[in-house]
Order: C-alpha cells, then structure tokens, then sequence
C-alpha cells in the first residue's frame, strides 16, 4: 500500500487573511498609544507652562508686600478675563534683555500689583491667555480672620490658580479644563494644597 502525502506548498488566503488581520489590531494599537503620549506630552506641557506663571506671580506677589490696601489686597482677582483689556499705562519693571532702565517707572504698590496681574494674564507669549489654550488667571484669599471688616487680611494664604482647556481622551469631541493652583502666604515660602 501506498499512501500519498500532500504537501502543503504555500499558505491559504484563510491565514493571509488571519496575519493581516492582527498586524491591523496591532499598527491601531500603536497608533493609539502614540495618540495617547503625544497628548499627554502637551498637557505637561501646559502644566509646566501654568506652574511657572502662577510662580511667577507668586514671586511678584511676595517682592511687592505693600499691595494690601484697607480694602484687601490689590491682587485679588476672582473673576477670570474674557480678553485682555490694553496694557497698564505704565511699566513697572526693567526687561531682562534691556540695557538700561529708560522707561522704567517707579510704581505705586497698587500699579505693581496690577502690572504684575497684567503680565501674568496677558502678556505676549508668556500670560496664561497666550501661553494656554482657554488660558485663565483667577486670585483669591482664604481669610484668616473672617470676622474683620478686611476681605483679605494681611498674612491670609492668597490661591494663585491657572486654568486652561485640554482633552482628557483621544476621542473627546469636548474640552475639558485642568488648572493648578498655587497657595502663596506672602512673606513666606509657596505651598501647594
């Protein structure tokens, strides 16, 4: 008796198939992994942008101790800008590539205050509403002696807080908004809550 083998010479369409199959479950996986990386990248990015402006402000904040009138501090701000009103007729400090302080005004601590809350909302490339996509800058007090007449008493923790749209999914069709917020006792180090 004999018996014929067959031999297999080549694949069938059914495995060709099966093979491109799972390489087009895996390229989309990839895909999406990447999505995923690329997208959590930027929203370190706009953090790390957000940080620095609210740090900034804090360190303005802390160099201009005498912005706390009767009436609170000069620096509150809870209400968030739709746009930017025009800059500050006056310019409170000296640009770091500058060669000589022309131009520079002495400014009142209330001017200060307002240069600084300009500067960190709004100015070119660096304020939360150019730097972040729905960029915001609110600043407000925890009182630490409700009962006074003072909306912000001087030694109250002031809340620095930044806030801008991102995508929390890859296939949001919505944004969402992140911030971080900053707690600033002036006089004293920063702490975040």
């Amino acid at each position: 008796m004999t018996h014929s083998f067959l031999r297999q010479r080549g694949t069938s369409l059914v495995e060709v198939l099966v093979a491109a199959v799972i390489i087009g479950v895996s390229l989309l996986g990839i895909a999406s992994l990447q999505m995923r990386a690329m997208q959590a990248s930027t929203n370190a990015e706009y953090r790390a942008r957000a940080t620095d402006i609210a740090a900034s402000l804090a360190d303005g904040m802390r160099a201009n101790l005498l912005a706390n009138t009767d009436t609170g501090s000069d620096y509150i701000s809870t209400t968030p800008l739709n746009s930017c009103p025009a800059a500050p007729p006056y310019n409170c400090v000296m640009a770091a590539d500058a060669a000589n302080a022309s131009g520079v005004v002495q400014c009142s601590p209330a001017q200060m205050a307002a240069y600084d809350l300009y500067d960190a909302r709004c100015a070119p490339d660096r304020g939360a509403k150019e730097a972040l996509p729905g960029g915001k800058l609110t600043v407000s007090c925890n009182d630490w002696v409700a009962s006074d007449a003072d909306p912000c008493t001087p030694g109250s923790e002031m809340l620095i807080t930044v806030s801008w749209s991102t995508r929390q999914e890859v296939l949001d069709t919505g944004n969402k908004e992140d911030s971080i917020t900053l707690a600033v006792v002036t006089g004293k180090d920063s702490v975040e809550p």
